[in-house]
């Protein structure tokens, strides 16, 4: 990638850093009206990453006194998770981008007991980490998007067994697809065999399908962004071989992941694959979403910024992450 587009992506992360810095109070919160858990739990790895250190910490402050919970969770209230409901089904999702944060800025207060809870959700026969709740308190599902985003949260927290395990599981996933060509099943049940029969209007949580538009593509993104991160910490090839499989299968589907806000991981996974093999094809792909991403982004610096708060303020950091991120990459 060239200097010229790189500055792009970084103007883009600082035009969505400046319009959460507008609505940042003192307290850390975005307002007295901001209050759903969804609308903070990524801002502090961006204000970190970005070198607001003292945001990030005042943010983080806010999270740990508003929603974390005895037990290590984190909820918008004691009985509610978030009003995304998408949160009450990948239970563990927000939290371990706290904890990832936590841990990146030295907040051990923050990430250890944070982390103890997550350990909770990881599956002790497959070595995945289950989507709804801890493991063994429901019916144990599995699924690549929870265990790619706590296996590089073990990463982060020095538990290599753990993070090799979510590695090993992800690569029997891809393995067991019984036609990649049509699609990837997400899920595996407690018997260890893939979910391929689930209730109409219940697709975007079971199913990648390479033919139809505008799938939830970022469930592809993170194993292909966790793979190469395990390989780098292993030195196993095996690992980036797998996350190469996960990219090659992304590059196959409908055209519209390279133009639909969903594609984002996707980005952040084939720029660290790009980084490590070099290959310009997967570099393309990654410069082909972020491209568009930009070209969607508000004139005020949000994403989406029609959808209610909780979204717009959630993917507004999230974006600006993987700007930041692949220029890094």
């Amino acid at each position: 990638m060239n200097t010229k587009l790189i500055e792009n992506y970084k103007k883009g992360a600082d035009r969505a850093l400046n319009w959460l810095l507008h609505q940042l109070k003192d307290n850390g919160s975005y307002g007295s009206t901001i209050n759903d858990l969804a609308s903070y739990y990524k801002s502090p790895y961006l204000f970190y990453i970005s070198g607001r250190i003292e945001e990030a910490k005042i943010i983080l402050n806010h999270i740990k006194h508003e929603f974390m919970q005895e037990d290590g969770d984190f909820k918008t209230s004691v009985d509610i998770k978030s009003k995304n409901e998408v949160f009450i089904e990948y239970w563990a999702y927000m939290n371990g981008w706290v904890t990832l944060a936590a841990q990146k800025m030295g907040s051990f207060d923050i990430a250890y007991p944070a982390y103890q809870y997550l350990k909770s959700f990881y599956h002790k026969k497959n070595g995945g980490f289950t989507t709804c709740k801890p493991y063994s308190k429901s019916n144990n599902i599995v699924d690549v998007l929870t265990t790619s985003h706590l296996g590089l949260t073990s990463l982060y927290l020095g538990d290599i067994e753990k993070a090799i395990a979510a590695g090993n599981l992800l690569q029997r996933f891809i393995s067991i697809q019984p036609d990649l060509r049509s699609g990837f099943y997400l899920r595996i049940n407690d018997s260890d065999k893939l979910i391929t029969e689930f209730p109409q209007g219940a697709e975007i949580f079971h199913k990648v399908s390479a033919t139809e538009p505008n799938q939830a593509y970022f469930m592809i993104g993170y194993p292909i962004a966790f793979l190469g991160k395990l390989h780098m910490a292993t030195g196993v090839p095996a690992y980036l071989h797998t996350a190469m499989m996960y990219l090659d299968f992304a590059m196959g589907c409908h055209n519209s992941i390279r133009t639909f806000h969903f594609s984002h991981k996707v980005a952040w996974g084939a720029a660290i694959v790009a980084n490590l093999t070099k290959e310009t094809k997967y570099s393309d792909i990654s410069k082909s979403i972020l491209n568009y991403l930009l070209s969607i982004q508000d004139a005020s610096g949000a994403w989406l910024n029609d959808e209610p708060a909780h979204t717009s303020f959630d993917q507004t950091a999230e974006i600006a992450i993987w700007l930041r991120e692949i220029s890094s990459e």
